[in-house]
């Protein structure tokens, strides 16, 4: 027995496909935008690789792919939802913004684990950060047009980016890395 209501959804997810990957090549890959991607997604990685702690790299490597773990997951169910979306892509096949969810991110989170690591301290910058990315770094994200919001307010965002943040903290040094930090 055939399930037409599936059917459906393939053919639309199959028109869908093909619409993104369109627009994609003629109005995304090589723009501005596009290219401040790239920017994005390799200078994190060169200045983190340049001034990680070499002993604890360990550690703080594990905790930067936790946290782009948690922001991955947590992008995909705001874009699931219609909360916010991202009109330029880096590739198309991926919707959330991989620049900043796998390189610009995780890299100053694990920048503040490593030179904050008592737990006030680390608190204190965490809330900076948030701060900072919450209410400037979202709506400047807006004005450029990267990233835009449809059912979603800034101030939900601080507080998700200090809790990810001492989560994944408390998680790894408690569960994965069970030695002091």
């Amino acid at each position: 027995m055939r399930d037409t209501q599936l059917d459906d959804i393939m053919t639309l997810q199959k028109q869908l496909h093909d619409l993104q990957y369109d627009h994609w090549l003629k109005h995304e890959l090589f723009t501005g935008q596009w290219w401040a991607f790239v920017a994005m997604l390799i200078i994190p990685w060169i200045i983190w690789w340049r001034v990680v702690d070499k002993t604890r790299r360990g550690i703080i490597f594990a905790y930067g792919l936790f946290l782009m773990l948690e922001i991955i997951t947590m992008n995909e169910l705001g874009i699931g939802h219609l909360l916010w979306f991202y009109p330029i892509k880096l590739v198309p096949s991926f919707r959330y913004a991989v620049a900043i969810d796998c390189a610009f991110l995780p890299v100053l989170h694990m920048l503040i684990y490593q030179y904050f690591p008592q737990w006030k301290t680390f608190i204190i910058a965490e809330i900076i950060s948030s701060f900072l990315l919450a209410f400037v770094g979202e709506p400047l994200a807006e004005w450029s047009r990267i990233y835009i919001v449809l059912h979603w307010y800034h101030i939900c965002s601080f507080p998700i980016y200090v809790t990810k943040a001492i989560f994944g903290k408390w998680l790894i040094e408690n569960f994965i890395f069970k030695s002091k930090c």
